[in-house]
C-alpha cells in the first residue's frame, strides 16, 4: 500500500515572558515531541515481511499466470478465471539536474472464466494501470471504463493491498503491513504450497474502515520472497483466490503493456475512482 506510514511530531512549545520590563536572562526554549511506537511484531513475522521488502526493492518487474477464483458465501456462487499479471516497480529516473519519479504499474488479464460446474469459456476482461489511470476493458460488452487516479505515487497507493480492486501484494514496505495489518504466521501445514511460508493479515481496528478485506491469507516463496498464494475474504461477502506460477523476475516489459487504448466501436466511460472501491472481473 502509498507511503501509508505517516510519524506525527508535534512542533515545538516555546515559553516567554509575558514581563515588559527588560530580559535579563535569556529566554529558555522547551520543545516536545510526540513519538508513535509501532505494534509489536513476532520477530518470526518481521523476518518475512523484511525479506519481501527486501524483493521488492530489487524487482524491477514480475510476470505471471494466475488463477482467480472466487466464491460468494451468501449465494453459494462460484467463479475461476485464468490469465497473466505484468508489473513494473516504481523508479526514480536522473536526467541531468532533473529527478522524475516513475509510479509502479500493472496490467492483469483474464482470458478464460467457469461459472459453478459450467463449461470454460472465452471472457476477455483486462486492469491496467499505467501511473495514471486504472483502465478496465471488457471485451464482452465491448466498453472502456477509466478511472481516474491522484497523479503520481498518491494514485498508485490507492491500488495498493487490501484497497484495490485486485489483491497485488508486490512492492509491500514492512512499516506499512504492519501499520495497517495485524500480522501472525504458523509452522508449515502438509497442504502449504510448496516451498512457501504463511502469512495472516488482519486489518487493524484503526485502519479496517479504510480496507475492504476481512482478512488475507498470503502464501510467500522462501528462495524469490513474491507472492505464490493468497486468499482473501472482502467485505462483500467474497472469498477470492489468487494463485501465481510461472513468475518471470526482471524481464524486459514495454510500457506500452500497462496502456490499454479504446478500440474502434468500444464505449468508453470515464469516472473517478473511489478509495476501497471492490469490483470483481
Amino acid at each position: 500500500m502509498k507511503a501509508y506510514v505517516k510519524f506525527a511530531v508535534i512542533g515545538a512549545l516555546w515559553a516567554t515572558s509575558a514581563a515588559k520590563a527588560p530580559v535579563t536572562q535569556p529566554v529558555r526554549a522547551t520543545t516536545q515531541v510526540a513519538t508513535t511506537t509501532a505494534p509489536a511484531v513476532d520477530p518470526a513475522v518481521r523476518k518475512i515481511l523484511d525479506a519481501m521488502e527486501t524483493a521488492g526493492k530489487t524487482t524491477r518487474t514480475i510476470r505471471a499466470d494466475l488463477t482467480y477464483k472466487t466464491i460468494n458465501t451468501s449465494l453459494g456462487d462460484s467463479e475461476f478465471r485464468t490469465g497473466w499479471v505484468a508489473y513494473q516497480s516504481g523508479q526514480t529516473v536522473k536526467s541531468g539536474d532533473k529527478t522524475t519519479t516513475v509510479p509502479p504499474m500493472f496490467r492483469v488479464h483474464f482470458e478464460t472464466m467457469k461459472q459453478g460446474k459450467g463449461r470454460t469459456v472465452s471472457r476477455k476482461i483486462d486492469y491496467a494501470y499505467d501511473g495514471e489511470n486504472l483502465t478496465v476493458a471488457r471485451a464482452r460488452n465491448k466498453t472502456i471504463t477509466r478511472f481516474q487516479l491522484p497523479p503520481g505515487n498518491k494514485g498508485a497507493d490507492t491500488l495498493k493491498l487490501g484497497k484495490g480492486p485486485m489483491p497485488l501484494p508486490f512492492g509491500q514496505k514492512t512499516a506499512d503491513m504492519i501499520e495497517y495489518f495485524v500480522c501472525t504466521t504458523r509452522p508449515k501445514r502438509f497442504n502449504d504450497p510448496k516451498d512457501t511460508v504463511y502469512l495472516n493479515l488482519t486489518p487493524r481496528k484503526t485502519h479496517e474502515k479504510k480496507l475492504n478485506t476481512v482478512y488475507i491469507h498470503m502464501w510467500i516463496g522462501t528462495s524469490d520472497h513474491l507472492p505464490v498464494k493468497i486468499v482473501t475474504r472482502t467485505k462483500t461477502k467474497d472469498i477470492i483466490t489468487t494463485a501465481f506460477t510461472n513468475t518471470q523476475i526482471n524481464k524486459t516489459i514495454k510500457k506500452s503493456l500497462f496502456t490499454i487504448p479504446k478500440p474502434l466501436g468500444w464505449k468508453l466511460i470515464v469516472q473517478p475512482f473511489k478509495a476501497g472501491q471492490n469490483f470483481k472481473p
